[in-house]
């Protein structure tokens, strides 16, 4: 009985010390992951050094430096144009974009890429996405085109203009910078939106070619140095949602061993919850930072016409939610949120 019990012991604590010594090993396969990333962020971006210093700090220890990504600034590899059909392919391995881009292809994006005055706060963003469903449309559809889909974040998107708008007449003929669902937004308040690329957006303020732009909103306009040719920040925020995404080509994160692959996923759906709060902080003090060193007035469209604004906006949803069937039920789903936050009727 008592070496039965013994065998019983020994037996038991050799299972333990083998699966210790299981966990204990280092992965088996210990070759170093390159990849290179190109960003539709210029390098001062507010957007661009936070995810560089995520994947150079962050994910390097995460992986034991046995994936390594490059962030590479607009413009330095390929146009951001491109970025969709170069990441497709697998020329490069991922990529940050705005997926406007690729609207014609993916319609279900114009809902992701801001449709306008939607939602107040990124909290409420970020539960439509993650919490309703959202987010697993878009990682669906963009499956078919061989891509992997992360929203990088919830944030506001406001204008910055050379000239104040304090009634909705004063967007009749302003030259904007736009994109997406915002853009056909503001052409049906009267303005004449133009997409330029971030790399080019600066020159464009300056010598005039657009009176306006948004680039996310004060933490953006102000890192791309727009408050010292536009001195007018407007407000209500044009839109609240996930116009920035990180794009992965699968074939390239197939090929990674299953830990590097739970851990980039993981690290990544983690972190759109963390940069969301910090850009909100960010946003405070950079709106702060233009008002006292740059002098910009901020610049409010009366309640009267932000309640057109709104009219404007949800005629827009309409436009969008006619795509197709997918872009349909996405405005569906979002207009029964927003009632039951009681911003619409």
């Amino acid at each position: 009985m008592k070496r039965k019990l013994f065998y019983s012991v020994l037996i038991g604590f050799l299972m333990i010390f083998a699966t210790g010594v299981a966990f204990a090993q280092p992965p088996a396969d210990k070759k170093v992951y390159k990849w290179n990333f190109q960003s539709h962020w210029p390098a001062g971006s507010a957007s661009f050094k936070p995810l560089k210093d995520f994947f150079d700090q962050n994910l390097n220890k995460l992986t034991n430096g046995r994936l390594q990504i490059t962030l590479h600034p607009a413009g330095s590899m390929v146009p951001s144009k491109d970025i969709f059909a170069v990441c497709r392919k697998g020329s490069i391995e991922g990529a940050t974009a705005a997926p406007i881009y690729w609207m014609g292809i993916i319609p279900l994006t114009a809902v992701a890429a801001n449709c306008p005055m939607t939602f107040h706060t990124a909290k409420e963003g970020l539960n439509f996405h993650f919490k309703l469903g959202f987010e697993q449309m878009l990682k669906d559809a963009h499956a078919k085109h061989n891509l992997l889909y992360y929203t990088e974040k919830i944030y506001a998107t406001a204008m910055i203009s050379k000239k104040p708008i304090n009634k909705i007449e004063d967007f009749k003929g302003l030259k904007v910078r736009s994109s997406g669902a915002i853009a056909e937004f503001l052409k049906d308040l009267g303005a004449s939106p133009t997409l330029i690329p971030g790399e080019e957006l600066y020159l464009a303020l300056q010598t005039g070619v657009v009176d306006a732009a948004h680039w996310g909103a004060a933490g953006g306009a102000l890192t791309m140095k727009l408050p010292e040719v536009a001195k007018y920040y407007i407000q209500p925020d044009l839109a609240m949602g996930g116009v920035d995404i990180i794009i992965i080509n699968k074939d390239a994160f197939n090929a990674l061993p299953k830990d590097l692959q739970t851990i980039l996923d993981k690290a990544l759906m983690e972190r759109v919850y963390q940069r969301s709060e910090e850009y909100i902080v960010d946003e405070k003090k950079a709106l702060e930072t233009m008002i006292k060193d740059y002098k910009v007035t901020v610049s409010t469209v009366n309640p009267a016409d932000q309640k057109k604004m709104r009219a404007a906006a949800m005629m827009q949803w309409d436009k969008v939610a006619a795509k197709d069937a997918e872009s349909a039920k996405a405005i569906g789903m979002m207009k029964d949120y927003l009632r039951k936050l009681k911003y619409i009727d």
